[in-house]
């Protein structure tokens, strides 16, 4: 069990390290610093407003969020297209 956890360890901090969780980190941080942003983000949560999602989807950050979110699911889809085969060849042995 152990070496389990320790494997899962390993593989937690080699996700950590690849390009894409440190771009959607280090935007996501810039989009913390963004006043601005987030005060639109806010409003729009309170007022659900079409203008308001316009000029936050328009947003620079916003859009390299986006993107590096979409390159995030990518991986995430690769990584469970791998796993997969590793179940499917561990059921062939049973």
């Amino acid at each position: 069990m152990n070496e389990l956890i320790e494997k899962v360890e390993n593989l937690k901090e080699v996700l950590d390290n690849t390009k894409e969780v440190k771009e959607i980190n280090e935007i996501n941080e810039l989009i913390m610093q963004d006043e601005e942003l987030l005060k639109l983000i806010k409003k729009y949560q309170e007022t659900e407003d079409p203008k308001l999602k316009e000029k936050i989807i328009n947003n620079d950050l916003f859009m390299q969020y986006k993107h590096s979110e979409t390159e995030l699911n990518l991986l995430i889809m690769k990584i469970n297209s791998e796993l997969k085969k590793i179940n499917d060849k561990g059921k062939c042995g049973l």
